[in-house]
């Protein structure tokens, strides 16, 4: 019969130095406890023999391999061993007969119980050696809470920075919790450019709120992505404030007339012309039942009565709209085809036609056709990168490319 091997068992450690029930067996029984100074510290009174591992974890691993050749012994650990512990590291170089896990309530638990947030949808993320990259995804697709593990050089101070920096088209409140089970704990918000400095050990709570109108942020033009209401599921889906402002100028708006915008999204360049002359009439043609929805509210948050919102599919339901000036074509280009000779035929004399595309297919497509017809192209690639904090330092991010045409028939430059 063979011998049982030595357990290595792995108890986890509250704040408070309490560990679950089911811990306290091997705990009353071990004979050896390690762990590092922090947690030794809550069991000063225990008989056992005890071993304080400092250094790097990975430089743990060759003396508790030694230990458990001489027999059982414990390691403390904080919280649940197994969730960004050092649980997958221990699974690493020992045999699964040879581990027992008894966790404790991890910090992430207590967080999020403690700010009453359920967290079965959360998104969980550690800085611990990672840097902020990993972060950036989840905040860029509008996780719904996400909680950030930091470590003594990510920081909730330059986590704020971070968040800062990417200039979201949705907004988060924030906690940094510190200290968590302790004594000592404490639960204070997170500040939008926060430089405050938090106790140790510390993570940081992000629920994503509605937006708040703020007219004190609403420029004459280019408006903050985080004041338009967007797509739930992909808060990134809106045309960026750098690229509306590139749209307006390319589409040289007159002071009153009728504009279309095709395929208008959310509606966030449909708002920004709106606002800048009563006397323009648009018509913010969308045929995605959210998109137009979006667009109804973003017209009632920045009370416009002189944007009128389409709902269907063009070109059909551009039918019975007024002849217009200027011509705004988004959503992608599907059926650009069928769709550019209906507002070549019904743009008015000395009028525009723009487009935004993401795809060069699309924008070769209808570069190719207005070009056929006589008409002068400007075609410009849009790349834009916006500075985003790096550890000490500053990097750039760059936003998804767009192709961004102009187009002007040629009855205009024939005069």
């Amino acid at each position: 019969m063979a011998s049982r091997l030595p357990q290595l068992a792995v108890v986890g450690v509250a704040g408070d130095g309490s560990v679950a029930s089911w811990a306290i067996p091997p705990l009353s029984q071990a004979q050896t406890l390690a762990g590092p100074p922090s947690l030794l510290q809550h069991f000063a009174d225990h008989p056992a023999r005890q071993i304080r591992l400092t250094g790097s974890v990975e430089s743990w691993i060759p003396l508790l391999q030694k230990e458990l050749a001489q027999g059982s012994l414990v390691l403390l650990a904080s919280g649940d061993p197994l969730f960004f512990g050092i649980g997958r590291l221990l699974t690493q170089y020992f045999p699964a007969e040879q581990l027992a896990f008894y966790p404790q309530v991890s910090s992430v638990q207590l967080a999020l119980n403690r700010l009453q947030i359920p967290w079965q949808e959360a998104t969980i993320l550690s800085l611990h050696g990672r840097g902020m990259e990993p972060l950036e995804p989840a905040l860029k697709q509008g996780s719904p809470v996400i909680v950030v593990l930091t470590d003594p050089e990510h920081t909730p101070a330059s986590l704020a920075q971070f968040i800062a920096d990417l200039r979201l088209p949705v907004r988060y409140q924030g906690w940094v919790c510190s200290q968590l089970g302790s004594p000592h704990e404490q639960i204070l918000p997170l500040q939008e450019g926060e430089n405050s400095a938090f106790p140790s050990p510390n993570l940081v709570v992000l629920r994503r709120v509605d937006p708040e109108p703020d007219p004190r942020r609403w420029p004459l033009v280019g408006i903050p992505d985080d004041q338009f209401h967007t797509f739930p599921d992909q808060p990134g889906l809106i045309t960026k404030q750098p690229i509306r402002l590139l749209t307006l100028g390319a589409l040289q708006l007159p002071r009153q007339g009728v504009v279309w915008d095709v395929g208008a999204g959310t509606g966030s360049v449909a708002v920004e012309i709106a606002r800048l002359s009563p006397q323009l009439q648009v018509y913010a043609v969308e045929r995605n039942a959210m998109g137009i929805c979006l667009i109804r509210r973003n017209r009632q948050r920045f009370g416009l009565e002189n944007l009128h919102v389409i709902p269907g599919a063009a070109p059909q339901v551009l039918a019975d709209l007024p002849d217009p000036d200027r011509v705004l074509l988004g959503g992608g280009g599907k059926g650009i085809r069928d769709l550019l000779p209906v507002v070549a035929a019904r743009l008015q004399p000395e009028g525009i036609l723009v487009a935004n595309f993401a795809t060069l297919e699309t924008c070769s497509e209808t570069l190719q056709w207005l070009r056929s017809q006589g008409w002068q192209v400007r075609l410009e690639h849009i790349q834009i990168s916006r500075s985003t904090a790096l550890a000490e330092g500053t990097r750039f991010a760059p936003l998804n490319p767009v192709y961004l045409l102009q187009g002007i028939p040629s009855t205009l430059q024939s005069r």
